[in-house]
C-alpha cells in the first residue's frame, strides 16, 4: 500500500499555506487527485513519475520538482515503485500575495519549479534532500526555499479580505463585491488574479471539498449519499453525482467503493476525516458550514 506524515509548516509559513505532505508508494501506482483550487509545489525525494490520462497510458515524465495550479479536472499520475513525494499545497487565494506569480496563469498547469524559484537554490534543495533520510527534513528543505521567496511585507489577513469570505462564496456575486466595497468587474478581476477561476467553479469546487469527508463518513447508511446531495445544497442527487464525475472521474457511490478496496491510487479518499481537515480543508470549516449550507 503507502504510507504518508503530516509535517507541521513553520510559522512563518502556517498562515500561507497547510501541512506539508509526504506520501511513499513501495509498490507505485496510479495515483487519483481530484480537481482542486489549492496551487501546490510537489518534489520527489525519491524516484519519480509520470502524467497519464484516466486509462493509465503515459503522456510525458514530470520533472522531479515542480509547481501546480488550480485545476478543475482530476489529475493522474504513475508513480514509479519506490517513489515518495512531498507535496506542500497553499490555501486557496494565497499564492499570488504570497509569492507574486498570477494563479490564471498556472490553471491546469505544471511548471518545473526552477521556472518560478530560482534554479540554482532549487538545484541546492533538491542536493540536500538527496543527502537527507529523514522526510522532515526534505520538508525543511522545501519549506526554506518558499520562505527565503515570501514577499516581503505582505499581509496574509489583507490578502483574505481583499479575496472575499468564504462564509460569503455562495452570496450573489454584487452583494461579495459590495460586502469589498469594489466594483463588480473589479471583483471579478480579484477572484481570477488570485484563484486562477470564476464564481461558479470556485463554488463547484469548495461545495464538492466541504462533501468529500461527510460523504466518506457514513458508508454505509441507506440513503447516505442523498442525504449529503441535501445537506450540501445540491439540486439533487443527479447534480451531485455530475459534479463529482467532473472533479474526481468517478460518481460519489464509485469512488466509496473503489476507496474500500486495495488500490493504492485511491489513497487520498482513504485519509481520516480529522486528517483531511487539517490538509485540505478551511480552519473555521465548521462554522463555514453552518453558516452557507443548509441541515436537513
Amino acid at each position: 500500500m503507502h504510507s504518508q506524515l503530516i509535517i507541521p509548516p513553520h510559522p512563518a509559513l502556517a498562515p500561507w499555506i497547510y501541512p506539508p505532505l509526504v506520501v511513499g508508494f513501495p509498490a507505485g501506482c496510479l495515483s487519483r487527485i481530484p480537481a482542486a483550487m489549492s496551487p501546490a509545489l510537489i518534489l520527489f525525494a525519491r524516484g519519480g513519475g509520470w502524467r497519464t490520462d484516466a486509462a493509465g497510458r503515459r503522456l510525458h515524465r514530470y520533472p522531479r520538482a515542480v509547481i501546480a495550479g488550480p485545476c478543475l479536472t482530476p489529475r493522474f499520475t504513475e508513480i514509479e515503485a519506490g517513489g515518495v513525494f512531498v507535496s506542500m499545497l497553499f490555501r486557496p487565494g494565497l499564492l499570488a500575495e504570497a509569492l507574486g506569480p498570477s494563479v490564471a496563469e498556472l490553471r491546469d498547469r505544471t511548471f518545473a519549479l526552477d521556472e518560478v524559484f530560482p534554479s540554482a537554490d532549487v538545484r541546492r534543495m533538491l542536493d540536500r534532500i538527496d543527502e537527507e533520510k529523514h522526510p522532515a527534513r526534505w520538508v525543511a528543505h522545501l519549506q526554506d526555499l518558499v520562505r527565503r521567496a515570501l514577499r516581503v511585507g505582505r499581509n496574509v489577513q489583507q490578502a483574505q479580505h481583499e479575496t472575499g469570505s468564504m462564509v460569503r462564496l455562495f452570496e450573489p456575486a454584487e452583494m461579495q463585491a459590495a460586502a469589498l466595497s469594489v466594483g463588480l468587474r473589479q471583483f471579478e478581476r480579484r477572484l481570477n488574479r488570485a484563484y486562477g477561476a470564476n464564481l461558479r467553479d470556485l463554488r463547484r469546487v469548495a461545495r464538492f471539498g466541504f462533501a468529500l469527508p461527510k460523504l466518506f463518513a457514513g458508508t454505509g447508511q441507506r440513503g447516505h449519499v442523498a442525504r449529503v446531495a441535501q445537506e450540501f445544497g445540491y439540486y439533487d442527487q443527479a447534480h451531485m453525482d455530475r459534479d463529482f464525475a467532473a472533479l474526481t472521474g468517478y460518481s460519489p457511490r464509485t469512488l466509496v467503493q473503489s476507496s474500500a478496496g486495495d488500490d493504492p491510487g485511491f489513497w487520498l479518499y482513504r485519509i481520516g476525516q480529522p486528517d483531511f481537515r487539517t490538509l485540505f480543508l478551511p480552519e473555521d470549516v465548521d462554522s463555514v458550514q453552518e453558516r452557507v449550507f443548509v441541515r436537513p
